[in-house]
């Protein structure tokens, strides 16, 4: 694509996926540091990229494109193998990897992220703005560790990520996750602690995440 990459968003773990495939993938960005409830999601500006005004929101040249697995997974197919960035990565060629990455992203994004996650965060540490709704709470995260159990052989075999030593794309939607989960008092077990650990020491994460947290950046940045 031309006329360069812009990512807009901070702060959220949706937005740091994206800001995380970027560096893993070595790939020059401008940064639109803007948060949500800020009111900076609301300006006819941003509104006129994403009518959702929510983050993140990335555009490379005149494709513009929201959701952080879609964005997620749109860097590596356009991106993988490219030459640039750490070559340690995984683009799944066949049906059958193109499905287990999928199988697992999907099962992070929907069972783990939008089935409990979302729930536990807008109504146990956002009640200011969603309403208390305790049994609902509970019950999410009740269904969201359970979920966690069931995979944690599967995670506990994973050598180191999902398809061997090479980082996907999935292996990024995975980790954020299990990570959101730990974040909102949903007990990890072990080897998914473990997992998430070692794909957040890596080096490209560790770029990614500051680079999400500065929230002081020129806009242009």
């Amino acid at each position: 694509m031309s006329g360069g990459i812009v990512l807009w968003g901070a702060i959220s773990l949706r937005a740091l996926r994206v800001h995380w495939a970027l560096h893993e993938l070595g790939l020059d960005y401008e940064f639109r540091p803007i948060q949500s409830r800020t009111g900076e999601t609301l300006t006819d500006e941003y509104t006129a990229h994403n009518p959702k005004q929510k983050i993140p929101c990335l555009q490379d040249g005149e494709f513009t494109l929201t959701e952080s697995a879609a964005i997620v997974n749109y860097l590596f197919n356009a991106y993988g193998g490219a030459g640039g960035g750490d070559q340690e990565l995984f683009f799944p060629q066949s049906p059958e990897d193109r499905a287990r990455a999928d199988e697992w992203s999907y099962f992070a994004m929907m069972e783990l992220d939008a089935h409990s996650l979302y729930l536990i965060r807008r109504h146990k540490f956002l009640p200011e703005i969603y309403g208390e709704a305790p049994v609902a709470v509970a019950s999410a995260a009740e269904y969201c560790k359970k979920q966690i159990d069931a995979v944690a052989p599967a995670v506990a075999a994973f050598t180191p990520y999902i398809f061997g030593d090479k980082l996907s794309a999935a292996d990024i939607l995975l980790a954020t996750t299990f990570n959101f989960a730990e974040r909102y008092e949903v007990e990890l077990p072990e080897p998914c602690r473990v997992y998430r650990d070692r794909a957040y020491a890596r080096p490209a994460f560790l770029a990614a995440n500051a680079r999400n947290e500065d929230i002081d950046a020129p806009k242009g940045a």
